[in-house]
């Protein structure tokens, strides 16, 4: 099974509006509306790509029972702390005659010591039962920043394999419990090792230092380009294949999907050279999500004949 963790959850709203304008009325063409947060949509990709998928961390208020309830009518399992202040919802708005994609983010609500208290002991019952945690997205307010740094060792302890999708302090602090797998994009990068970074070369020396703090696999996104995957003997391109894009929102949730899903599914834990392959799949992953209005939705056919597609390089010599 793979649990995944959303400590910011949203109602993810998705809003077409052709010629968007600022300062004016704009009449809204069509909305769609799904249970968000970066964990949430890596849960609904994960179980569409056939994977056990249980869904948990903070939900409240209505907003709340909201992203709960959309959760089980899509067959995932959602086993969240509730709390006392309201989930928060989060606008994306397509202008398909400008090409534009603005996003409006509501901050989140206030999580309480005891909420917290509550949550630490939920992961440590999903790490128990789980094969694969993902731990995504950004904190609420009054959860410490070390707050996925806690949640990855009680992961750990368990036996589970970990990915961590984070950015700013949450992620530069919870690489430092060593998750299996970190998903940083090329900014985020460069706050973490405190360097410019101008090259491939210099996005693999990079992750080679976060490898030696003990994560075993780095995976640098890098938008339509790809992604530079780093372990510590090999160091790979991956490019998707070209699309017409519809919506970018969660593709980096799709391809934590497709990469938790790889791992899932093998009896035994693969080795170096097959982690590139689950970054592949997540590729396709992502590649059909963009494909798609509805964030964190995929559509398996496509999966496959876009993995087809997915190109792969290796960097020689490498170590």
């Amino acid at each position: 099974m793979i649990s995944t963790f959303t400590l910011n959850a949203a109602v993810d709203k998705f809003y077409v509006i052709d010629d968007f304008q600022l300062d004016s009325v704009n009449r809204v063409k069509k909305i769609i509306a799904e249970p968000g947060g970066k964990g949430n949509n890596v849960a609904k990709v994960a179980h569409l790509l056939g994977s056990k998928v249980t869904a948990s961390g903070f939900l409240g208020g209505a907003n709340g029972q909201i992203v709960h309830q959309e959760l089980q009518k899509r067959g995932i399992s959602s086993e969240p702390v509730f709390i006392g202040s309201l989930t928060r919802e989060a606008f994306a708005i397509a202008d398909h005659l400008r090409g534009t994609l603005t996003e409006i983010l509501e901050p989140g609500p206030r999580v309480e010591p005891q909420e917290w208290e509550q949550l630490r002991r939920k992961a440590g019952e999903l790490s128990a039962r789980s094969k694969v945690i993902c731990f995504s997205g950004s904190l609420p307010a009054g959860a410490a920043s070390d707050a996925y740094a806690s949640l990855i060792g009680i992961a750990k302890e368990a036996g589970a394999l970990t990915i961590l999708d984070s950015s700013g302090e949450p992620l530069r602090i919870g690489i430092e419990s060593a998750p299996f797998l970190c998903k940083p994009n090329r900014d985020e990068l460069v706050q973490i090792v405190g360097k410019s970074i101008n090259s491939a070369a210099d996005i693999i020396a990079a992750a080679e230092s976060i490898l030696a703090r003990g994560v075993r696999l780095v995976v640098v996104s890098m938008d339509k380009d790809g992604s530079i995957v780093v372990c510590r003997s090999k160091a790979w391109q991956v490019k998707p294949p070209v699309i017409r894009t519809v919506n970018t929102v969660g593709c980096g949730d799709a391809m934590v999907a497709g990469i938790a899903s790889y791992f899932d599914r093998k009896d035994a834990m693969p080795d170096e050279e097959e982690w590139v392959q689950a970054v592949m799949l997540g590729t396709a992953a992502a590649a059909s999500n963009a494909m798609h209005e509805i964030t964190g939705h995929i559509d398996i056919h496509e999966v496959h004949d876009l993995l087809k597609e997915v190109q792969v390089t290796e960097f020689l010599p490498y170590g």
